[in-house]
């Protein structure tokens, strides 16, 4: 009783020293004054709107709550108090503030990213202020929110980052629409009347020419007819919705991808395929009488990189890693120039390559094409019988490929079965990959992890209808290639360092602690005996990764690793490479397909640091930034196409049951993936059964209450495809024995949702 009245004492002093003694205002105006200045006289740079209407009204003036909170509303439409995601009130130079990218998510909310690398912001949808996915926002960081996320609201866009999107065409009473195709977009945009014959559901690619407007924008309110529907106008016609033709074309316009080259970029590279000659000199060795060859996929165009061998009577052999000297053709500060960096890489997707140079280079004299003369940059490091590096050499070159080969051919060439082109070479082959080998057991040896995670290869007919979706092959003529791609790049990127000190480097850092804590608890909910160090280094993952790999357990593990690691980005610094374990990394084989093997290839000109900015586009930090987005929209765009794939073909198995393995487990339900096809569904939680499930987040798994069935990571499931959503490219299954139960009807709720058990 005591400790109770204290609290209320405290309570009302508390109130008392709140109620003002000055009498409300009685104009717009003299409101503005005093909320401010209220605002601004606080201790707390955030109050509830209770808080401050209590220091605004004294008990006697309650009555005028109405036109204090009128007041406060007005004052938040003008941007001069923040309303802030769980509705209290602050002053925004009171809060801390951060200009950065918003990236969308299908369910409504966004994420602003740092550009300084600190965690992202949170933003809920009704905070999002007109914003959409791209956008350069100006956000106020409240705090962080239950889950430790820093949580805030955006207040203004700086630079709109879409101008284009493909969207369903719709007719009302009112007039044309365009819905766009991506759920992170909840517009609708007016247009006018489309193309004589365009019927309503087709799909379009909109060019917004008026913007959403914040809803707490007063000018949003002002327009008598349709306020704050944003607007476009029609650019093209792509054709039927469902389409499978045109499911590139939609990711394409998505992302907002240029598929040609402006003209004068066109021009110039014709220009240059012709002029440049290609012929050895004083400063460009002459290499055309190696055994040089290339392997690359079946259907590559573009081939950036050739290999050579040569054994020595020392029992040594010289290895050459031969690249194509992009830098001979694309000049500095050129319209091609320009042109790649904006671009800074090839997008690939699985009926087309939208190319980084015009084709008359990529596929053209910049591709390292069998029997032909090529300008290039060649790597010749002399190798010992251990692997090591005991000598290497840079040099501007001219090879001749003497042959185009493949992965598969090279594959079997190496297991004893060569076709008959291969004959000749396969003492050639052999070698490479006894040296290739040598090179991989002592990257191993490091800690260098290996992930085997299966990709798709999506296999489509000729109206672009995935017809079957297969395991892409690892042959060892990608490990062989991938070692000596490895190489060179770290032998350039120690050379960078030692004589630029800054330079283009490929940077990917150690895991956050958090992460490691993360994946750690993960692997003891699986039963895993794996104890978390007191500083994880590569070889403390890769133990992992080899314990359970061909295990029932390796694919949700690898997974859970990988996302435990940070994302490799480009840096001035020679920050090192965590994954490969290699103290220096940079990109250095691949010009023609990614802009910063071509800053790596200028670079590498310079004696000195001296000179560098006339070399490069911008600083060295912002084209590491701009190239590192770039990689990372690409990779989006790629992962969306084939997102569209699998779903299109599992919806040509709607009711047909498949194998499984459960790959996560969560709240709301399981995440299963079909073991032949790799394709990722949902069973919601609600379609597991009539039981009540209870999530078991330590344990990661979900336990039926009644029945006291589990589901945990790892478990073998024979499941039903239940449903596809191309909007949101998912897929929903059920389980195989509770498909027959599948109807229209609703079951009880009550015994069909997820309780949550923390411990």
């Amino acid at each position: 009783m005591p400790e109770r009245k204290r609290r209320r004492r405290r309570r009302s002093g508390s109130a008392t020293s709140e109620s003002p003694s000055l009498a409300p205002p009685d104009s717009p105006s003299a409101w503005r004054d005093r909320i401010l200045q209220t605002m601004a006289d606080s201790p707390e740079h955030i109050l509830s709107l209770e808080i401050l209407l209590r220091r605004l009204l004294s008990k006697k003036d309650r009555a005028r709550r109405p036109d204090a909170q009128e007041a406060i509303d007005r004052l938040v439409l003008s941007h001069e108090v923040v309303r802030l995601p769980d509705s209290r009130l602050a002053l925004p130079d009171r809060l801390p503030r951060l200009t950065g990218r918003l990236e969308a998510n299908k369910d409504g909310y966004g994420f602003v990213i740092d550009p300084e690398g600190k965690k992202d912001v949170f933003v809920p949808a009704h905070a999002l202020a007109g914003a959409i996915d791209g956008d350069t926002v100006v956000c106020h960081v409240s705090g962080e929110d239950a889950r430790g996320r820093r949580e805030g609201v955006i207040v203004g866009v700086v630079a709109h980052g879409r101008k284009t999107f493909p969207g369903l065409l719709h007719r009302t009473p009112e007039g044309w629409y365009v819905k766009p195709k991506e759920a992170k977009i909840r517009h609708l945009f007016r247009v006018e009347a489309p193309p004589p014959g365009t019927e309503e559901g087709t799909v379009v690619i909109l060019e917004v020419t008026v913007y959403p407007a914040p809803l707490s924008d007063p000018a949003a309110h002002s327009s008598e007819e349709l306020p704050n529907i944003p607007a476009g106008r029609i650019l093209t016609v792509l054709g039927a919705d469902g389409d499978p033709a045109i499911d590139t074309d939609l990711v394409i316009a998505s992302f907002g991808f240029s598929t040609a080259f402006p003209e004068e970029v066109e021009a110039l590279a014709h220009r240059r395929a012709q002029e440049v000659p290609i012929v050895p000199d004083k400063e460009r060795r002459d290499f055309r009488s190696l055994e040089i060859v290339t392997i690359d996929g079946d259907t590559a165009k573009d081939f950036d990189d050739a290999i050579s061998i040569e054994e020595e009577d020392d029992g040594t052999v010289t290895l050459g890693i031969h690249i194509a000297d992009v830098s001979a053709y694309v000049l500095p500060g050129s319209a091609l120039d320009r042109e790649g960096f904006a671009r800074a890489t090839s997008v690939y997707f699985p009926d087309r390559v939208l190319p980084m140079f015009p084709e008359v280079l990529s596929n053209g004299v910049l591709s390292l094409n069998p029997e032909t003369d090529r300008l290039a940059r060649s790597v010749t490091a002399r190798i010992d019988r251990e692997g090591q590096v005991l000598s290497w050499t840079l040099d501007r070159s001219v090879i001749r490929s003497r042959m185009r080969m493949t992965y598969s051919e090279v594959h079997r060439a190496l297991t004893g079965e060569p076709s008959p082109d291969y004959l000749p070479y396969e003492n050639r082959l052999h070698t490479m990959w006894r040296v290739a080998s040598l090179l991989r057991k002592r990257r191993m040896g490091k800690g260098s992890l290996d992930f085997d995670l299966p990709e798709p290869e999506i296999v489509l007919d000729l109206r672009g209808e995935p017809v079957d979706i297969l395991r892409s092959p690892r042959y060892l003529s990608h490990q062989l290639i991938e070692e000596f791609m490895l190489l060179a790049n770290t032998l350039v990127a120690t050379r960078l360092r030692e004589r630029l000190g800054t330079a283009l480097f490929r940077a990917h850092e150690t895991p956050t602690p958090e992460k490691i804590e993360n994946l750690y608890s993960f692997l003891a909910s699986l039963g895993l005996p794996f104890t978390k160090p007191e500083v994880v280094t590569p070889r403390d993952l890769s133990r992992i990764l080899e314990e359970t790999k061909g295990s029932p357990l390796e694919h949700p593990v690898h997974y859970s690793v990988l996302r435990s690691l940070k994302q490799a980005r480009y840096d001035p610094s020679p920050l090192g490479h965590f994954g490969l374990a290699f103290p220096d990394y940079t990109h250095f084989t691949s010009p023609i397909r990614r802009y910063p093997d071509l800053i790596v290839h200028r670079l590498l000109d310079l004696a000195t640091s001296s000179g560098m900015e006339s070399l490069l586009p911008g600083s060295l930090s912002a084209v590491a930034q701009h190239c590192s987005e770039r990689e990372r929209k690409a990779t989006e765009a790629e992962r969306m196409a084939i997102d569209f794939k699998k779903v299109r073909f599992i919806s040509k198995h709607l009711g047909e049951s498949f194998d499984g393995r459960i790959t996560g487990v969560a709240s709301f339900g399981l995440f299963v993936e079909l073991s032949p096809f790799f394709v990722e569904g949902m069973i919601p939680i609600h379609m597991l059964g009539r039981d009540y499930y209870e999530y078991r987040e330590d344990r990661h798994q979900i336990r039926g209450s009644r029945t006291g069935r589990t589901f945990s990571v790892g478990d073998a499931v024979r499941v039903t495809v239940a449903k596809v959503d191309f909007q949101r490219l998912r897929c929903d299954f059920v389980l195989e024995e509770e498909a027959g139960q599948l109807s229209e009807e609703k079951r009880p709720s009550g015994r069909r949702r997820s309780g949550r058990r923390e411990k």
